[in-house]
Formats: C-alpha cells, structure tokens, sequence
C-alpha cells in the first residue's frame, strides 16, 4: 500500500490551504459563531484521511486547512485502494474515508472491517452510456457490458443494483469485460460492448464526442438520484474513543463540501495541482464538479442510502444483512445530526 500522502501536503499546497480557509470565511462557510471555540479540543491531534484518486472525492482533498482549524496539527493522507480499504482498517492505519457507499457495505459485510458510516458525502457522478443498439437499461438482458476492471468493484456492485431494479439479474443476464478503461473507451466506441457503466470523466468524454446515449444520470435520474453514491466513514475505535475529533473533522469535511460545490473551479485547480485530475480531462471535470449535487448533504437522510442498497443487493444475493440490523451495527449517525443543527439544517 502506497504512503504517497501520509506526511500531508507540501509547503505550496498547505499555503493554497490556507487561501482556501480564507474564502471559504469569505463565503459564509461557518456552521454559527463560535461553534468550535465553545468545545473541548480534540482528544488526538492527528487525524489519518484515505486518499485515492475519484477526483469526485474533491472535498476530502481540500478539507486539511479547515481541519486544521478545528485543532488537528498533524493531517495525514494515506493512499488505500478501494480492494485494500478493509485491510487498512483492520490494521488500524486510516481513521477516516470517503468510498462508494455499495462497494463499502459489501466490504463490511463480506470482510467484517470495523467501518462505520458517518454520514453522506455526495450524490450522482455514476453514468451509465448505451450503444445505439440499446434505449434503455432493459435492452441490456444479453449484452455485452463494462462495469469496471474487476468484479465486485464499485461500477460493477452499482451496475448490479441498477439493473436489479429494473428486473434483470446482473449474474444471468449480462456479459462482462474485465478490462482496463482506456480499452473499454476504445471497445465502446469499436462496437465491441454494448454499454459503459463508469464515472467522470469516461461519461462525460463520449457524450461530447456524440458516442453512444446517455441511459443513466445518477445526477438526476430517479431513484439514483435520491441516494448517496459516496459516503463518510470512519474506524469504529477511532469513532469511539475520540469523540469530540471525530465531530470536528467531520465538520471540517462538510466545510470542503460547500466550498466545493460553491466554487467548483477552485477545487478543480487544487485537483489538477495534484495530479489527480490529468490536464487533458480538465474540461470535463469541470463539468462534474458543477453537476454533483454536493449539497445534498443538507437535505437527505444517509440511513434511506443504506436500506436502499441493502435491498437491492439483497435481490442480487451480494448482501445476506437485515438492512435494519446493518445499520444499527455498522453506522454511527450521531456527529452527522448534531452538525446538521449547527448548520441550520434540520435533522431527519
């Protein structure tokens, strides 16, 4: 597993930190005054934060300035993947994360990891893209699919409760290729496979490019739409034995979510700072950072993401936990309620 991250930023990206701090006060970022002058301090001022590279993960790249506000002095990145994500939490090297919420219960269930749910962190991103010779997600019982370059992964389990829903059984009635996604781009476009289930910016390339229909949009498109495709998660010790941390980073994270949405150019120039938006993709990235409906962190309840999911893996046979019975064991909504008050945000 790769430490590229875990000493933090440079000297440059903390400063443009700092510059993101300033204009996040400038925009009103700020759940209330004095908030978090009015708490303890954090029990632990070191703070480990998954890093990978979805650049629709944007928020959790840009949070070390307002962390750092709320007492953490010691903010480390540490690249996990998403197949090592369980393992890094059994050997207790991240304390928090952002994943695909479905690759996250799957990994919970079947690896037993000691993850917790915090709450939402973004909705949409998700797309998936049909040849001409399919309108709608139905046609896709016997064709040829990319859902991703390995199975169980996240387009893979997202394509599974996607036409699970629509009746199909993902396991029967659809073929898949396991291939990188360049030679799937090149597939797709060759007429090799019928559909691409992918996130920015593969959607956003072939629709600009006038290649293939846009079937889903989980943007916009219902029920997609009204569920978390990303979450925030934490270790279970780490949630349990500091408290007051967990709360103020989560804080610190709901910050970067605003001034993301509120200034997606911003975030998308501390993205391609990093590398990990490539130059040629800047266009389209852009894109994404204005069409994610981040906000949506305000107005829905993360535990309907969840039960939603739960019952669509449960269709698939992905998935053996009562929904009900997963919650209450592998999610912890307390920090998410209480911060949604300070916010002005009514709680569910």
């Amino acid at each position: 597993m790769s430490n590229q991250k875990a000493n933090g930023w440079s000297r440059r990206e903390f400063l443009g930190g700092l510059a993101l701090a300033g204009t996040a006060a400038m925009i009103g970022l700020r759940p209330g005054p004095g908030m978090t002058a009015v708490e303890p301090p954090p029990e632990t001022k070191t703070v480990r934060l998954r890093y990978w590279d979805p650049a629709c993960w944007a928020p959790f790249y840009l949070a070390e300035p307002f962390l750092r506000e709320e007492g953490f002095t010691d903010v480390r990145y540490v690249a996990v993947p998403t197949t090592e994500l369980p393992d890094a939490y059994k050997k207790g090297l991240i304390d928090l994360s952002c994943g695909f919420s479905v690759v996250d219960m799957y990994h919970i269930e079947k690896e037993n990891s000691p993850h917790k749910f915090l709450s939402g962190f973004h909705v949409g991103c998700y797309a998936l893209i049909g040849s001409d010779r399919v309108r709608s997600v139905r046609d896709l019982k016997g064709k040829t699919v990319w859902a991703g370059t390995l199975e169980y992964g996240g387009p893979h389990l997202f394509f599974s409760a996607l036409v699970a829903y629509v009746g199909l059984d993902p396991r029967k009635d659809i073929k898949y290729v396991w291939v990188k996604k360049d030679e799937a781009m090149d597939m797709f476009r060759e007429g090799k496979i019928d559909a691409i289930m992918s996130f920015p910016p593969g959607p956003q390339e072939l629709m600009a490019k006038g290649i293939g229909r846009l079937l889903i949009d989980t943007n916009v498109d219902k029920p997609w739409s009204q569920y978390f495709c990303c979450m925030m998660g934490g270790h279970g010790d780490f949630i349990k034995n500091n408290p007051i941390a967990t709360k103020r980073a989560v804080r610190a994270i709901l910050k970067a979510i605003d001034l993301t949405s509120r200034e997606p150019a911003m975030a998308l120039r501390e993205l391609l700072a990093r590398k990990i938006v490539k130059q040629k993709d800047e266009k389209y990235m852009l894109q994404t950072l204005k069409e994610i409906p981040y906000a949506r962190w305000r107005d829905y309840n993360p535990e309907d993401t969840i039960r939603f999911y739960a019952l669509r893996m449960r269709e698939t046979g992905m998935m053996k936990a009562n929904p009900q019975q997963f919650i209450d064991q592998h999610a912890d909504w307390r920090f998410i309620k209480e911060l949604k008050k300070e916010f002005g945000v009514t709680a569910w």
